[in-house]
């Protein structure tokens, strides 16, 4: 069995779910007070993943790529440092880790499922939201339902990517 991780990292909610093999078994989301400042929300982004690895005994960790969006430099700014508290965390953690970007989940589910996420952000966190209720029966949180959508379409890939030989 390999446990596997994904998450919809965020300097204030980051979702997350837990992956048994191919089977969703956990999910949930951790908050960071708005109000700390940067250090602290990353060291608090650090200590939460750090938490979650050890709890589940993750081999493998998705996170989402970033991108510039609307703009917003500020916020890539902070995305950024967030996305190397996830690299460094795994690193000396010996977890390995894959960065996924949004548009490249979301194709690979949207061809497995023959599924349409939209074009707008809300359209794509409404469809992923619709997508997990279809496929798992359950109704998870915004960040949630994103990082078990990462996960499942990292896991689809993989499975996509290796060989018989």
């Amino acid at each position: 069995m390999r446990r596997t991780m994904a998450v919809d990292q965020s300097s204030r909610v980051t979702g997350w779910a837990i992956y048994d093999n191919e089977k969703l078994t956990g999910w949930g989301h951790f908050s960071i007070p708005a109000n700390k400042t940067m250090g602290q929300r990353l060291k608090a982004f650090h200590q939460h993943l750090v938490e979650l690895l050890d709890f589940y005994n993750v081999e493998h960790l998705y996170f989402e790529g970033i991108q510039l969006q609307n703009g917003n430099a500020e916020t890539y700014k902070k995305l950024a440092m967030i996305q190397a508290i996830i690299f460094f965390t795994c690193h000396i953690k010996n977890v390995p880790c894959t960065e996924l970007t949004p548009s490249h989940w979301r194709k690979i589910l949207s061809e497995k499922y023959n599924w349409k996420f939209g074009r707008s952000r809300a359209e794509q966190k409404q469809k992923a939201k619709d997508l997990i209720e279809e496929q798992f029966n359950i109704y998870p949180t915004e960040d949630e339902c994103d990082a078990i959508c990462l996960g499942l379409a990292g896991i689809h890939e993989e499975k996509k990517n290796k060989s018989a030989f």
